[in-house]
């Protein structure tokens, strides 16, 4: 939720920093996001101007020539926008502006010449709207700087599910207050009654008081539709909303101010002035105000009239009786409807909304009355409305505070603070809570205020006293007690050993959702058919003759194929169609990650998550495999250089290099890299890792724990991608197979070691990684270690083969090794190479 400072000041002084107060907040268990600050990239070349001229450009059907006054002198501006006329005041970007990844400058269109452009909300970065010139308040002077006009701090703050009376401004000046010692101030409603009682003029009907346990309905009549003022539309397009016209706005307003969500319905059309609260009958449908036709089931609240449906109860309002230009009467509502029951009925519509987020939080019915009023108020200044006597309130069971016994020894139980029953008494009352002292036993009696439902408890109520208080008056104590016996397997812990070593790699975690779509997984595919589509199930749990079917199957073009045909966990009510079904792989976050980050940063692309996998079960009415799995994914140059030039691309050797880290700092020493296919990587450069493993039988055996490799160019293109990326994804709880159980240290040599280089030719096909394993074998317990350093093609070595060069180093524990000894050795390698590949000695 995003909160104006400025607004927020409405209610209760703040004389601390604006990164001051979200500290605090944060600290107290309000959590502060971000902090905007709205009109910071401006500066001092986006100004207010006057438009003292408008002419249609000719041979254009949109373009108008403007002459405007900043105040310094005339400019002339083309200007696209529908919505300007003369005299509207304009913000102005003067040439050399830099607005989002544009400059500004002086062009030439169509024969006039543009000086700067006026600016659209969304342009400003205070808004969405992009359809027209953002009309400034005509008592603004010309030639102002725009941050000083429109600039202004705004809070993001995620708030809780149980905490629905933080979802509106008064709700956090409530909680700034009790922090901060200062006086609340609410807004108190005035306004002058006339005209017909609203009994007279509407019925209310509540036929599911179980679902609506408050209906509050207010009559404003003689309204005029029009612009809200400037000072309300500034407000909440800071909050994040869209200015509609001064009902529609006041509505918003009211529900962001109170937190009381609003529905104001044109009254001549709610059919015999009768509302009908009810559960949707089988098969009913409406169209909502987004001019989508919505089929409705009988576990969803309405809000109709005789003849139909005219709202979805907390989600959003019907065409048939929304406010529009002609509308003169307006029937406020503010309800209070069940949590439990709108969640239901958002979720399976698909539909969130401003107002369906707040009542799922669980709202206090005392806001619907106080709520009605304000917006009363509101019409009759800003609308020239005329305020109807009374209000019409359905209250089928009135809610009685809940009172709850507290003692300032359920503090120091919980907490171990001393905290005396005048402190206490004091950070409740602060926040709303009503407190009755005993005279004994530093008890006291706590009414719990109607808009804190979440408070059930003392242990709550300890809480509370303690935030206000300060979680960091908290003192530093020793656990008491026996130890809890140690786990014999903790994955929390590997988990964070392998984030640590890949940290330690120069890469960032990242953390994308479980959920996603069978269509976003299936851009992985280079090629989309049922083969390459399984596998995406597969990573690290096939082998290579798995892996070059998926390749060598016919091959179907991703437009045409049906993505339902990927074996994925499919959510029942998916919160929307981007997040229909559980992740079969980490490389779609992956790659929609560095598509993201590849538009805003040129620096070398390194991510790697630790998450799961969701396997569907062949058993429909087991749970899915839950795979434990880590992915990589690298582009953009390998290090950073002052010079562009010199940044050299990372590539196929620096992601094995980090996969070769891990493997190491894990004491996995016998593993390969095996060439494969995948549909997801370019044919040629991807492989299998595969890790020494024991077997059931006690036998060890290689076997594949995940695949990596550069990405397919049609993937990398799908990604809109600059440069080549690579991936790796490993299956973590085989990896943790194959770590040694127990590490066994040998001690150093005290011996000379010796060094003998081994220069073979062999054909162009041999696998390095084949040849490595056959030096080993038969190099016997005397050859510590083997590396390649040399491959040479060309001449004189013959065509179709190459020259591969070895660094041998042999070394014995008892004694010093002889020449002899070593070139025995040696003849005996060369020898099984010769045989196994037909080597020849260089």
């Amino acid at each position: 939720m995003r909160v104006p400072l400025s607004w927020l000041k409405e209610y209760v002084d703040i004389t601390m920093s604006p990164e001051a107060l979200a500290h605090t907040l944060t600290m107290a268990g309000l959590e502060v996001e971000a902090i905007d600050y709205l009109g910071k990239s401006w500066g001092d070349t986006v100004i207010t101007a006057q438009i003292i001229h408008l002419e249609k450009v000719e041979k254009s059907d949109h373009l108008n020539y403007t002459r405007v006054i900043t105040g310094r002198g005339e400019l002339g501006v083309v200007c696209g926008a529908p919505n300007i006329k003369l005299g509207d005041k304009v913000p102005l970007a003067l040439p050399g502006t830099k607005i989002g990844d544009m400059t500004i400058g002086e062009s030439k269109k169509m024969g006039y010449v543009s000086q700067g452009m006026l600016c659209s909300p969304r342009e400003l970065g205070i808004g969405t709207d992009h359809a027209g010139i953002y009309i400034l308040d005509p008592g603004i002077a010309i030639g102002q700087k725009l941050v000083d006009v429109l600039g202004e701090v705004v809070l993001e703050f995620s708030i809780k599910a149980h905490r629905g009376d933080l979802s509106s401004i008064v709700g956090i000046a409530r909680e700034v207050a009790a922090l901060t010692d200062q006086p609340l101030r609410m807004p108190q409603p005035h306004f002058q009654e006339q005209g017909t009682p609203a009994s007279d003029l509407i019925k209310v009907t509540v036929e599911a008081p179980d679902l609506c346990p408050r209906y509050s309905a207010r009559v404003v009549s003689n309204v005029k539709i029009g612009p809200s003022p400037f000072w309300m539309g500034q407000r909440l397009l800071a909050a994040g909303m869209r200015p509609i016209n001064n009902v529609v706005d006041i509505t918003n307003y009211v529900m962001l101010e109170l937190g009381q969500p609003l529905h104001g319905f044109d009254l001549e059309l709610v059919r015999q002035h009768h509302i009908v609260v009810r559960r949707a009958n089988t098969g009913e449908e409406m169209t909502t105000l987004d001019n989508v036709k919505r089929k409705l089931t009988p576990d969803m609240l309405l809000i109709t009239d005789p003849t139909g449906p005219t709202a979805i109860a907390g989600v959003m309002g019907g065409a048939i009786s929304e406010v529009s230009e002609q509308t003169t009467s307006v029937l406020i509502e503010a309800a209070n409807f069940k949590a439990n029951s709108i969640r239901r009925t958002s979720v399976a519509l698909g539909l969130r909304t401003d107002a369906s987020s707040r009542f799922e939080k669980g709202l206090d019915p005392e806001l619907t009355v106080r709520g009605a009023n304000r917006a009363a108020q509101l019409m009759a200044e800003l609308a020239n409305g005329n305020v109807h006597p009374g209000i019409v309130d359905v209250y089928a069971q009135t809610i009685t505070p809940r009172i709850l016994t507290f003692s300032t020894a359920d503090i120091t139980w919980l907490t171990g603070m001393q905290v005396t029953q005048l402190e206490a008494a004091e950070a409740l009352r602060s926040l709303g809570f009503g407190v009755e002292l005993a005279e004994q036993n530093q008890q006291m009696t706590v009414t719990v205020p109607t808009y804190r439902p979440d408070i059930e408890e003392s242990a709550d109520l300890v809480e509370e006293v303690i935030r206000i208080i300060g979680y960091d008056k908290l003192p530093a104590t020793i656990p008491v007690g026996p130890l809890p016996a140690p786990h014999g397997i903790s994955w929390f812990d590997r988990e964070q050993e392998v984030r640590e070593l890949l940290v330690g790699a120069g890469l960032n975690e990242i953390i994308t959702y479980a959920m996603t779509s069978r269509a976003r997984m299936v851009h992985l595919l280079a090629q989309a058919n049922a083969t390459s589509a399984r596998a995406l199930l597969q990573a690290g749990r096939i082998n290579a003759s798995q892996q070059t079917a998926v390749a060598t199957q016919g091959t179907t073009a991703l437009t045409s194929f049906d993505v339902h045909h990927i074996p994925a966990v499919v959510l029942a009510n998916p919160l929307s169609s981007d997040l229909e079904s559980m992740r079969l792989t980490l490389l779609s976050g992956l790659m929609e990650t560095m598509q993201e980050n590849s538009k805003r940063n040129k620096a070398g692309l390194r991510f790697f998550e630790v998450g799961r996998r969701y396997l569907p079960s062949k058993d429909m009415h087991q749970l899915p495999d839950e795979r434990r799995s880590v992915g990589i994914a690298m582009s953009g140059p390998a290090a950073i250089s002052w010079v562009g030039e010199l940044a050299r691309p990372a590539d196929f050797y620096d992601l094995k290099g980090v996969i070769e880290t891990l493997l190491t700092a894990l004491h996995i020493t016998h593993y390969r890299f095996t060439p494969t296919q995948h549909p997801t990587f370019h044919p040629g450069r991807c492989a299998l890792v595969e890790v020494m493993r024991h077997t059931s039988e006690g036998n060890e055996v290689l076997s594949p724990i995940g695949v990596m490799g550069e990405v397919h160019p049609l993937v990398q293109q799908r990604y809109d991608l600059p440069e080549r990326a690579y991936l790796c994804e490993l299956d973590v709880e085989q990896l943790y197979e194959a770590v040694p159980q127990r590490l066994v240290y040998q001690t150093i040599s005290r011996h000379q070691e010796l060094t003998r280089d081994l220069a073979i030719v062999v054909e162009q096909t041999v696998s390095s990684q084949d040849m490595q394993e056959t030096i080993l074998r038969h190099g016997g317990e005397l050859l510590r270690s083997v590396e390649l350093f040399d491959i040479y093609t060309g001449e004189p070595i013959p065509a179709g083969k190459k020259s591969m060069t070895y660094s041998l180093l042999y070394q014995s524990q008892e004694r010093t090794l002889t020449d002899t000894e070593a070139n025995a050795l040696q003849e005996q390698i060369l020898q099984a190479l010769y045989q196994t590949f037909g080597a020849t000695f260089r």
